[in-house]
């Protein structure tokens, strides 16, 4: 792409020189520039000491780049780069903004009509994201100005009150940070300028309280907000550093002094009450528990416009979306259930793509899956000869109090009344499929997934009962930690007659627990409590596997921590029942030796898909070793012998970066000690 040079174009009254300063910015230099390029006469760009590519980019842009050693300075270095502008107006910019399409029009038309008369212009700054701050900023000066920086850090150019501005808040520039800054940068210029004695002033002391907020240092942020408030600081200025503050006690739960500090800077220092602050004050009295004062607050929120054009910072979202969730949630504690929707459904018109107004309406608005409706879960369960238990099974999946779900319930060819049984439910949540002969566990699970809609697949037993909230905490646990793929729950164990036969086991959340764990037995949760991501099955070619008797479920589960992090609810949601002839494990008339060997497999299977190869001998010896169901006393030699198949085992992961190996060692000395 050729060069850009300050030359007047036809029908354009004035030129402007874009400038930036850039270190290592070779991700998105390129995204910025190519938006310049259209609208700028000039493109400069001043580098202060890259180490990637960041100037080669930029040379195929512009052949305006320079090279300018970095001081520690921020408004050193913008004056340089603009000292190098030609251009009637000089616009700033940094790598990281983005300026869209609609925008690159604007600032186009913009230049059209743009006068010599005009000192500088305001656009609109937003920070990526729907619930970001924004506000007015001056972006363009005409090219006396822009040699004006001051400031280290938080550089910015003096405006007076004789000044002709312009107003352009329908341009928006969009700041998109895409990696974070250089650890401790700002707070360490100011430490410097604070130690040289040189921080005052409203503006650099509003930004140090930022910095210091960020860092939750209370003590001297407070002595520092003290210090700005006695310096007759400007409107502005307290409302910058008032929203740091904010934030920084409402974390350590001071809520009367986050009260306070937001009252002071409305009563006594002119700050509008905007519809941020006063959802903040919602917060401070939630968490007081004053909750009448906490609902009149979220109101006031969602009837205060936002107007960036006070010069304030103001945040998208705040007016509208956040306290209309807060106001679904207080009229739900109070069993207003036509409110709460209300609130809810307000939320969903000001953010479509929210999560939060989503998941309230299934979890709380939704009372059955109407029909043609993608549900959010899919129940799976395969049964066959089950009419002991299904009533019970099946009812506790219909009283969950997660309710926008599909319940997939798999027949295998039952031969006994459970049909009957199912067909005696007249919830339309439920799909029943047919097997005309019986395909066994695998083939009814994989069947079930198929025609599932939900975004998440919840397994469960025909025998087994899921207590009312396991959905529910599933879902919320899962959507709060997307990079779980597979959960489970812990559980207790129950007879046939559902009585309790012992204590729910203390399960670690770690997912390198389990994915040691699944090295050498079976997990340490019930395979049936498993919820899992419908895209990771897809996207992983997962499904049951018919060749492993009685351990479907374990080979499957498996096989998922090979690709996938898998966790487990410390919570109890799930009895399982005891039993011979578990028909959610398809156990029915399966020999004994047909179970050990299946186990076995599995466990060999998974320490070599790990990168453990033990030879024949080896592998005999370990799974005589360790059983599946009890730990047996060995001897001395035997204790001997399983020591040295430990030692191979951990010697040849850890050689090959087996990620879980300080788990995995915690483990093997349990079982070796037991």
């Amino acid at each position: 792409m050729s060069a850009v040079s300050v030359k007047k174009k036809k029908n354009t009254p004035v030129t402007l020189s874009v400038c930036l300063i850039v270190k290592n910015e070779e991700r998105v230099l390129g995204r910025c520039l190519s938006a310049a390029i259209q609208f700028a006469d000039e493109l400069i760009v001043v580098d202060t000491g890259s180490e990637d590519r960041s100037r080669e980019i930029a040379k195929e842009y512009t052949n305006f780049v320079f090279s300018e050693p970095w001081q520690n300075n921020f408004a050193k270095a913008r004056n340089f780069a603009a000292s190098k502008a030609d251009g009637d107006y000089v616009m700033w910019l940094d790598a990281d903004d983005v300026i869209y399409p609609d925008e690159i029009k604007k600032l186009t038309k913009l230049k059209i009509r743009l006068t010599n008369d005009i000192d500088v212009i305001f656009t609109t700054y937003r920070n990526h994201g729907f619930l970001s701050d924004m506000g007015l900023r001056d972006r363009i000066h005409r090219r006396e100005l822009a040699c004006r920086w001051e400031g280290d850090v938080h550089e910015a150019i003096p405006i007076s009150k004789n000044l002709n501005i312009m107003l352009c808040p329908e341009i928006t520039i969009v700041h998109k940070k895409e990696h974070v800054n250089e650890p401790g940068r700002n707070i360490s210029i100011l430490k410097d300028i604070k130690n040289a004695g040189k921080l005052s002033g409203a503006y650099m002391l509003a930004y140090y309280c930022r910095e210091l907020a960020l860092l939750n240092n209370m003590d001297e942020g407070l002595n520092t907000w003290q210090e700005l408030l006695n310096v007759n600081p400007p409107p502005g200025q307290v409302q910058y550093a008032l929203v740091f503050m904010t934030g920084m006690l409402l974390r350590k739960r001071k809520y009367e002094k986050c009260q306070e500090m937001i009252r002071t800077s409305v009563e006594q220092y002119g700050v509008p009450r905007s519809a941020f602050l006063c959802y903040l004050l919602g917060l401070c009295a939630e968490g007081t528990g004053d909750i009448d004062e906490a609902e009149r607050q979220y109101r006031l929120a969602t009837d205060t416009p936002v107007d960036i054009e006070t010069f304030m910072i103001e945040f998208a979202g705040y007016d509208d979306y956040l306290p209309s969730l807060k106001l679904c949630a207080l009229a739900y504690d109070r069993k207003d259930m036509g409110e709460s929707e209300a609130w809810n459904n307000r939320a969903g018109k000001a953010w479509p793509e929210g999560r939060a107004w989503r998941i309230n309406r299934e979890r709380f608005f939704t009372p059955v899956l109407p029909k043609g409706r993608n549900p959010l879960v899919s129940v799976i369960m395969p049964v066959c000869n089950g009419q002991d238990h299904i009533f019970e099974a099946v009812s506790s999946i219909l009283d969950q109090s997660w309710r926008n779900f599909e319940f997939i319930i798999v027949d295998d060819a039952s031969t006994d009344a459970m049909s009957e049984a199912i067909g005696s439910f007249s919830d339309q949540r439920i799909r029943i499929l047919r097997n005309d002969h019986k395909l066994g566990i695998a083939a009814s699970v994989n069947l079930a997934i198929s025609v599932s809609e939900g975004e998440y697949i919840a397994f469960m037993g025909a025998s087994d009962i899921s207590l009312p909230d396991r959905l529910k905490a599933q879902m919320t646990f899962m959507e709060s930690n997307r990079e779980i793929m597979a959960l489970g729950t812990t559980s207790l164990p129950i007879d046939r007659e559902g009585k309790i036969m012992g204590r729910a086991a203390v399960i670690p959340a770690s997912p390198k627990h389990h994915l040691a764990k699944m090295l050498i037995g079976k997990p340490e949760f019930s395979n049936s409590s498993v919820m899992i991501r419908q895209t990771f099955l897809k996207n992983n070619d997962l499904y049951f596997k018919d060749n492993y008797p009685g351990f479907q479920d374990y080979r499957f589960l498996m096989e998922a921590s090979k690709v996938g992090l898998v966790s487990c609810l410390a919570d109890t949601h799930y009895k399982y029942r005891v039993h011979d002839d578990r028909v959610s494990s398809g156990l029915t008339g399966q020999p004994p030796e047909e179970r050990v060997q299946s186990y076995n497999r599995i466990r060999c299977d998974s320490l070599r898909m790990s990168g453990a190869e033990l030879n024949e001998r080896e592998e005999a010896a370990l799974n005589r070793l360790l059983p599946e169901e009890g730990l047996p006393l060995w001897n001395r030699s035997e204790r001997e012998e399983l020591t040295r198949l430990f030692a191979k085992i951990r010697k040849q992961l850890k050689d090959k970066g087996f990620t879980a190996i300080n788990e995995l060692d915690k483990i093997l000395l349990a079982i070796l000690f037991h």
